[in-house]
């Protein structure tokens, strides 16, 4: 066994990269912005496992120089990525830059698995003997490239490239060494890591939308960077021109607007799907760790959108300006007035029970007409009410624009150091919306422009529809309109300004 001297001290790239690297859950992960060193961070992370794994029993090599035994650490990784390719032009160089092939024994070739064993000599005097396998999955399955590895540790890299039974098969290949009768390990598990996925993934869907309680039941914790262009971007001094490394990326993807958003503002994204209507949305910002229980003595208002998909969006504006998204409810398509009052009846009766500030829906302006009032029929929002049980009133406009601005203004204002706009994580269909669910139509025969005034038909655009009324009528359309000048004669009309309106009543609904 030849001596191995490296230097194994890094100093992470950022706060977020430092609680990746301290964490001990059985799954961690870290997600960021293309450069962020994500890479580097796993890597050195499972050095710094492998160096705490308890030294296997009976099991002796000299030490430096052919010296007096020292006690072995055992330890095996087995490195997965999506292509050969990807593997020999990404992560083997990003893992030689720290370790030559010269260190140890390397074995393997281009298009084939590889594997480096080095030993290294510690200063408690033991040695780590590492086993690092690099594979790819390719054209095969799953089972066929990783049946019969026993490992200490899978690292995914590059997760969001991969399919999900390349994460469920692993789970179940960890802690299979050291053998137990020589000790078994100390810690095993998997780690991984990823660019922001893109939002029909599995990935976005198991592991995003989830809170980080949910996360930590499923012995999960995922650490998310900021953004490139974001103040707290991690890792700049180690990148040619610091910020000006995404600066570069973005003006140089001026037409792919999906790129920047997803490998330069770390946002889960739309590099297929469009442009959102609210580019100042950010995930990491305005979404919340946890649900917000509402605050109860404040009125609760309910945004509705009527059609054969209805949907709810159940919010409240505070005093101090904030506005809170709390819940959602999506219907699917063919749902009439009817049952959607009723499973609205039932959504506030499970969410929303004995709510002592009252309250109240609003709608689009339309759903008030179509019925013969005359002949005793009711519009649908008229019976939506009724089986609802609360009062609906016609939101401020059915603008468009001046809805979005609604929605906007909140999302680009900080009050008391917090975001003005705080989305409860359980609004999933919302949160996709803003991740670009919600976008704005592509002009027939372009590559890149789109009509930014008209949103394209998506499932999450009918609540989002619903939240954009709410927001109107809880004030937000109120403030505009008057920032811009409206005349006092049609602010009147509005039903901001009869009692039912304000959003801090105690009063029934």
């Amino acid at each position: 066994m030849s001596e191995n001297r490296v230097n194994l001290s890094w100093a992470p790239p950022g706060p977020v990269a430092a609680a990746f690297m301290a964490d001990r859950s059985p799954i961690s992960g870290i997600n960021g912005p293309v450069g962020s060193g994500k890479t580097t961070a796993a890597i050195m992370k499972a050095i710094r496992i492998g160096q705490a794994q308890r030294p296997s029993i009976n099991i002796f090599a000299p030490g430096p120089g052919g010296g007096a035994p020292w006690p072995v650490r055992q330890f095996k990784v087995c490195v997965v990525r999506d292509t050969y390719r990807q593997l020999t032009r990404s992560t083997i160089p990003s893992w030689n830059t720290r370790f030559p092939k010269t260190l140890g024994t390397w074995v393997g070739a281009e298009n084939a698995p590889s594997t480096h064993r080095i030993p290294f000599y510690l200063p408690d005097r033991t040695i780590l003997e590492l086993q690092v396998d690099f594979v790819a999955i390719g054209d095969q399955s799953v089972e066929e490239v990783l049946r019969g590895y026993e490992v200490t540790m899978f690292y995914l890299n590059e997760l969001d490239m991969m399919s999900q039974e390349v994460f469920t098969y692993s789970v179940g290949r960890t802690g299979r060494f050291p053998p137990m009768e020589q000790g078994g390990p100390s810690w095993h598990g998997i780690l991984y890591d990823c660019n922001a996925p893109e939002l029909d993934s599995w990935l976005y869907e198991d592991f995003f939308l989830a809170t980080p309680a949910e996360l930590r039941a499923r012995g999960i914790a995922l650490f998310r960077q900021p953004g490139g262009m974001d103040p707290k971007a991690e890792n700049l001094p180690n990148l040619p021109g610091g910020r000006e490394y995404y600066e570069r990326q973005v003006a140089a993807n001026s037409n792919n607007p999906g790129y920047s958003s997803r490998m330069v503002h770390n946002k889960p994204g739309f590099s297929r799907s469009g442009m959102p209507v609210y580019g100042e949305f950010n995930d990491l910002l305005h979404v919340r760790a946890d649900d917000h229980p509402g605050v109860r003595p404040l009125r609760l208002v309910v945004g509705l959108d009527a059609g054969m998909q209805p949907a709810a969006l159940f919010m409240q504006r505070l005093p101090s300006g904030k506005v809170l998204w709390l819940s959602e409810l999506c219907a699917e398509p063919g749902t009439g007035p009817r049952r959607f009052g009723e499973m609205l009846a039932q959504k506030l009766r499970e969410r929303f029970p004995d709510w002592t500030g009252g309250i109240v829906g609003c709608c689009d302006p339309s759903a008030l007409y179509g019925a013969d009032k005359t002949a005793g029929e009711q519009d649908w929002s008229q019976i939506v009410a009724a089986q609802a049980g609360i009062r609906i009133y016609p939101a401020p406009t059915n603008n468009p624009i001046a809805r979005w601005e609604a929605v906007r203004r909140p999302l680009t204002m900080l009050i008391d150091g917090e975001p003005a706009f705080q989305l409860n994580p359980e609004c999933r269909v919302v949160r996709a919306g803003f991740n670009s669910g919600y976008r704005f139509r592509r002009i027939a025969g372009t590559a890149a422009r789109f009509n930014t005034e008209q949103a394209e038909k998506t499932a999450p655009s009918h609540v989002h529809d619903a939240g954009q009324y709410a927001n109107s009528y809880a004030g937000e359309d109120s403030e505009i309109r008057t920032r811009r000048g409206a005349d006092a004669a049609q602010a009147a009309r509005l039903p901001a300004q009869s009692p039912e309106w304000d959003p801090y009543a105690s009063v029934g609904g």
